[in-house]
């Protein structure tokens, strides 16, 4: 592969300098962002002849035939004008239909340069002649960072077509504010899998519904996170037993006056230190300097070079040692972390009388069928809501499971009963103990179910909130899954079952149930 720095160029300049080396995917770290640099192209290219306008005419027709509620919304026409022009945009915003046509288009070589965000390169094998970066700078959801070297790779990795080129071609656009954003990717330092394992209510539930005590210590005990960490903690003690021994080494090297005023190296650092005192007026501390030289008689050395070095590197090496301590420290306590998450949420599960050793009660057989935010569906459910409110204000509260809202989200205020009790459950959990990551939950998306359940058009939605169309059918999707669940959970009460049976019917149509 090989890879080109630019200075900060237009789209426009970037595209003509590579022309010969196209198609190209351009990796924008923001939604707004893919559709703002492809209309800038878009004034000054058409990359299709009337043939190809021809052939994509027709996909783009049969499209809106198949789908003709999802290709009238807001930004349809701009984005049907880009790819009349072989350019196109592609991100988690956009309803899979309309992804799946900009792809379709693109698999047929009727599209030459895609603007797209990073997803693009994690889900969708579509490779291309070149890749190019607007920049090696994203928002991470807390500050703006480099890309990993994994990361760049991921994306820049989709150069070169098996078949057609030789050689894929990187091209990374810098931004001046910026200089230190590039230059610094290289594969041998591609960052290692860590490895990960959540402790969730069903994870426990699971584990002491279906495994033995062996069995559990050994799910615990023989994990790649657990490897990873005791792997860690070796490599650090074999770190520090090598860096005392080198410590012995070097101490001994030294003679017994080294770090003594008798040292001609000590004794200048002495002077140094007396001739700073007397600029800043340092009385007592001069005093104290001028008595400790007096007290010692210089000694005379042949070898200050060599005790200089070898003093510098002990130095050096006890600093280093302490860091290793300190790393070591966390890592061991990394260690039997696994064993202690599962033994608080056990704690947790048995004080809010969903167990009781290998006991199951009613809500711990009916968290045990839920795999997202377990506990606080749970409460939901036994709390009445789902059973006895009004079946769209069951479909508003379901909606905000697990939904965190972005820092400029907004949607139509809704108040009704169920998001107030619902809102009560969730503070009364917390206040619990509970942790957060288990009560994740918002009011903001239950206007927009509310009204979907109750026939508004999918225009209508998008006009109550600030959400893209793939974010609110991304809402829908999770919570027609939720609901799925919740009716496994309720086994034999029939009465909730057949509810929440219903409400998924009612929101599983139209745009939402596209493609499923």
């Amino acid at each position: 592969m090989s890879k080109t720095e630019l200075p900060e160029l237009s789209c426009s300049r970037i595209v003509e300098l590579i022309q010969d080396k196209l198609p190209a995917l351009f990796f924008v770290f923001s939604r707004g962002r893919t559709e703002i640099l492809a209309q800038d192209l878009s004034r000054e290219w058409d990359f299709l002849d009337p043939e190809e306008k021809s052939d994509a005419r027709k996909i783009i027709n049969a499209a809106e035939s198949e789908y003709p509620g999802t290709f009238s919304g807001p930004g349809w026409h701009i984005l049907k004008r880009l790819l009349y022009q072989g350019i196109a945009y592609h991100h988690a915003g956009m309803l899979p239909p309309v992804k799946y046509l900009v792809e379709n288009l693109y698999s047929k070589r009727l599209i030459f340069v895609v603007f797209c965000t990073e997803t693009f390169a994690a889900g969708v094998n579509f490779p291309a002649a070149s890749a190019i970066f607007d920049s090696t700078r994203k928002w991470d959801g807390h500050d703006f960072r480099i890309l990993q070297n994994r990361e760049f790779y991921q994306m820049a990795g989709r150069a070169g077509r098996r078949g057609f080129d030789q050689v894929g071609h990187a091209v990374i656009r810098i931004d001046s504010r910026f200089p230190e954003q590039t230059g610094f990717f290289d594969e041998k330092f591609v960052e290692p899998v860590s490895g990960r394992l959540i402790i969730s209510p069903n994870t426990v539930l699971s584990l002491l519904r279906y495994k033995s005590d062996t069995e559990i210590g050994r799910f615990l005990n023989d994990n790649f996170k657990t490897f990873q960490t005791r792997k860690r903690e070796k490599e650090l003690a074999d770190q520090i037993k090598l860096s005392k021994e080198l410590i012995v080494e070097l101490t001994s090297s030294l003679c017994r006056d080294t770090l003594t005023l008798k040292c001609p190296i000590e004794r200048a650092r002495a002077h140094r230190r007396l001739k700073h005192s007397r600029r800043r007026g340092g009385n007592k501390e001069k005093e104290l300097l001028k008595r400790q030289l007096a007290s010692f008689t210089p000694r005379k050395c042949r070898e200050t070079d060599k005790c200089r070095s070898n003093a510098e590197k002990l130095n050096k090496l006890k600093i280093h040692i302490n860091l290793l301590y300190q790393e070591y420290k966390s890592v061991t306590e990394q260690v039997d972390s696994t064993f202690r998450e599962y033994g608080e949420v056990r704690d947790i599960l048995e004080n809010l009388g969903y167990v009781k050793n290998r006991e199951f009660f009613p809500r711990g057989l009916f968290a045990l069928e839920l795999h997202v935010q377990e506990i606080f569906v749970t409460e939901l459910a036994f709390s009445g809501i789902i059973e006895d409110a009004d079946p769209a204000e069951v479909a508003a509260v379901l909606a905000g499971v697990e939904f965190v809202p972005g820092k400029n989200t907004r949607a139509t205020w809704l108040d009704i009963p169920a998001l107030r009790e619902a809102s009560q459950i969730r503070w009364e959990l917390l206040s619990m103990g509970v942790p957060e990551r288990f009560c994740v939950w918002s009011d903001l998306p239950g206007a927009l179910a509310y009204a979907w359940y109750n026939g508004a058009s999918f225009n209508e939605l998008l006009e109550m909130s600030t959400f893209q169309p793939g974010d609110v059918f991304s809402i829908f999707r999770r919570e027609i899954d939720l609901l799925r669940q919740i009716e496994r959970a309720a086994g034999d009460n029939l009465s909730i079952a057949e509810r929440v049976r219903a409400i998924r019917g009612r929101l599983d149509r139209e745009e939402v149930a596209l493609c499923f």
